[in-house]
């Protein structure tokens, strides 16, 4: 496994054992993530996670899709109908395609760069982005009668996302994005629940996700393990396709 770069937990951690927030403070983007890494922490500390491998069942189809992520910035995405789609932090490319509808074989193929900011996306829906990118602390608010803190991040790409968490439990309850593709204005939202001890950490076992407001769909994650040796090659993309 490779080991991250000190993210903000391990900055954090720090602030909140030597200086614990009084009651009359105002709350920081440090403090915040800090109780988040210590609420979804168990046998495994969130500083010392380094890969997850995560099989989610999507309404479209009966198999899991599988993300394996490689803290901070490596995915691979792949299900039963042949696919394999990788992100190396830099780039991005199928490596399996199913055939098409009428049986044409599709082979590799490199992504175009003007879609990676979706790989990153991903990676943020998959674990918070705020663990491993700076944080702006952006106040309260409620969610769905929920007090929440808000969180403000911009992934290395440009794209800026906000994390609620639940002030009680200090879950993450929702993030929500900020995209313009090809000239229209997205908000991508995911909401998380159902939060189990799997794998090492506390993790959401059901989301829901939309990319517009009147179409929302809910997931169910089947199975999460935490550091499961992930060698580079898991996410290399062959030089040929460059």
């Amino acid at each position: 496994m490779n080991g991250h770069p000190k993210s903000a937990v391990a900055r954090a951690v720090g602030v909140i054992l030597i200086v614990p927030m009084a009651a009359c403070q105002q709350p920081t983007a440090e403090w915040v993530v800090a109780k988040a890494a210590d609420a979804m922490s168990g046998a495994v500390e969130i500083e010392d996670l380094e890969t997850l491998r995560i099989r989610t069942i999507f309404p479209d189809h009966d198999y899991p899709v599988i993300n394996e992520f490689s803290r901070p910035d490596r995915l691979r995405t792949e299900g039963e109908d042949n696919y394999v789609l990788v992100f190396d932090g830099e780039e991005a490319a199928f490596l399996q395609r199913p055939p098409t509808e009428d049986g044409t074989p599709q082979g590799p193929e490199l992504i175009d760069s003007a879609y990676l900011r979706d790989f990153e996306l991903d990676i943020a829906f998959v674990f918070p982005a705020f663990f491993d990118h700076p944080t702006e602390y952006l106040g309260v608010e409620s969610v769905d009668g929920v007090e929440s803190h808000r969180l403000r991040v911009i992934l290395p790409l440009g794209v800026p996302l906000t994390y609620f968490i639940d002030a009680d439990t200090f879950l993450p309850l929702k993030v929500v994005a900020d995209i313009t593709v090809d000239g229209n204005e997205y908000h991508p939202i995911r909401e998380f629940s159902d939060y189990k001890n799997a794998g090492g950490i506390v993790y959401a076992h059901t989301f829901t996700y939309s990319w517009v407001p009147d179409e929302v769909e809910t997931a169910t994650v089947q199975s999460v393990e935490v550091n499961v040796p992930l060698n580079d090659s898991r996410f290399a993309i062959p030089a040929d396709l460059k």
